[in-house]
């Protein structure tokens, strides 16, 4: 740390000496110097700010934006290992498993850091869920957070053992999930949905109650609590909910279907 801080500090005041050098001899070299600087500086750091535009792009919701400009850092050559994780994720996130499992696997192979590791592999964790190789992935993240915890990983592996079917495991884990981040949407989702599995449809209510007050941003949540609301004979407002989850984007990662939230209204359009 510091001997890159004193090489910094060099080169810095090198090119206040040049800068202030030739701005003496002519204002047009100064200018000059300072656009060749800037272009150099620039291309230096283009897959920085690629992915700075993608990331600005996928925040605003586009999502097909965003992914050119995370192409553009990663076909750069120079992109930081998480600027490629998180490509490969919003490769996955619109369907394409087989390039992100290419860029995750060839980065694999390459030295990292611990922290770029774990994040590495809790994304390999997906691309094998959605291969449909649920215990690999349920393995794979089980191992991953032994030693790296984060809100996103007990969020993945909170649905994954839902979906397994031990719900006794996948309450312990929510639960444990819920102490580590009891303000993440997805983890009281997975809460609220494993305690409506087990019939436990008070506690469900419960808890969809506050995380409505958050006003989660996947469709997922609306989905589910319109499930508790139905088992709880609440169909109006179960059919208000379901429909709210149609005003949300639904993409590879969403762990529903347009066409089951069509079919839970069509169900509760009766009942009502």
């Amino acid at each position: 740390m510091k001997k890159g801080f004193l090489q910094g500090l060099i080169y810095f005041i090198l090119f206040v000496v040049v800068t202030v050098m030739l701005f003496k001899n002519s204002a047009l070299y100064g200018l000059g110097f300072l656009v060749l600087c800037m272009g150099v500086f620039c291309y230096s750091k283009r897959a920085a700010i690629f992915s700075m535009f993608g990331r600005t792009s996928y925040a605003k919701g586009d999502m097909q934006n965003g992914l050119a400009w995370f192409r553009k850092a990663y076909k750069s050559g120079v992109a930081k290992p998480q600027t490629i994780i998180s490509y490969a994720y919003l490769l996955l996130k619109t369907g394409n498993i087989k390039d992100s499992e290419d860029i995750l696997e060839s980065l694999s192979r390459t030295k990292l850091e611990t922290s770029d590791k774990m994040i590495l592999k809790s994304n390999m964790a997906l691309v094998q869920w959605k291969k449909s190789n649920l215990d690999d992935a349920i393995s794979m993240l089980e191992e991953v957070i032994k030693s790296y915890e984060t809100s996103n990983i007990y969020g993945s592996l909170g649905y994954m053992l839902i979906q397994k079917g031990d719900l006794d495991k996948a309450l312990e884990f929510n639960l444990k999930a819920s102490d580590y981040n009891s303000s993440n949407t997805i983890i009281m989702d997975n809460l609220g949905q494993t305690y409506y599995l087990k019939g436990n449809y008070d506690r469900a209510v419960e808890i969809y109650e506050n995380l409505m007050e958050s006003n989660p941003s996947f469709p997922d949540a609306y989905y589910n609590y319109a499930l508790v609301l139905k088992a709880k004979d609440e169909f109006e407002k179960a059919l208000e909910t379901a429909k709210k989850a149609l005003t949300y984007e639904l993409s590879f990662l969403s762990t529903i279907t347009k066409s089951q939230i069509d079919n839970l209204i069509d169900e509760l359009e009766v009942l009502r």
